[in-house]
């Protein structure tokens, strides 16, 4: 068997990913309301214009149908549901993440109790239900709380990784 050996290793490693994440997650931590509103808008703009031009399109055909008519409002009609009413989509992205995390509360907090009876040290399965449960409440009325949990894991990933380079770059020019 032929053995590899190693003469150098070297790696084209770059901080300026790094930065740029360190940058998005305090953004999302600190003004996650502000980043909803932003992507809100660009996707009713994408939905607007997308809207427009296919009824624009569809003007100049012969062929059209109420059907292609019908898609171009429809798309309009999202693009401004979006661009005006962010702070709903907000809300209805925020209730549907709670819903979830509640509907597994509830789900582990059955399987804990269908399985009790045949292990008595399942009750950890309900313990865990009951946290998801609250977790799930909490989301709902608590707003931004899951893009501010994301931005805070960003920002740790992000230093983490800026204390890496650092530290491999003193080490590695010594």
């Amino acid at each position: 068997m032929q053995q590899i050996i190693i003469k150098s290793y070297e790696t084209k490693r770059n901080i300026i990913p790094h930065i740029l994440f360190l940058a998005i997650g305090l953004v999302l931590f600190l003004n996650p309301g502000g980043i909803i509103e932003f992507i809100s808008y660009i996707i009713g703009g994408v939905f607007l214009a997308l809207g427009i031009s296919k009824y624009i399109m569809d003007t100049r055909r012969q062929d059209r149908t109420t059907g292609d008519m019908f898609y171009s409002f429809v798309m309009i009609a999202l693009g401004l549901i979006f661009i005006f009413f962010s702070s709903t989509v907000e809300f209805i992205l925020r209730l549907l993440i709670g819903v979830w995390i509640i509907i597994n509360g509830l789900n582990t907090i059955i399987i804990g109790i269908s399985t009790l009876k045949e292990q008595n040290k399942n009750i950890v399965s309900l313990v865990i239900g009951f946290i998801l449960i609250i977790i799930g409440c909490y989301t709902i009325f608590v707003s931004n709380l899951i893009l501010s949990a994301l931005g805070l894991v960003i920002c740790i990933y992000s230093i983490l990784e800026i204390a890496d380079y650092i530290y491999a770059y003193f080490v590695t020019k010594k």
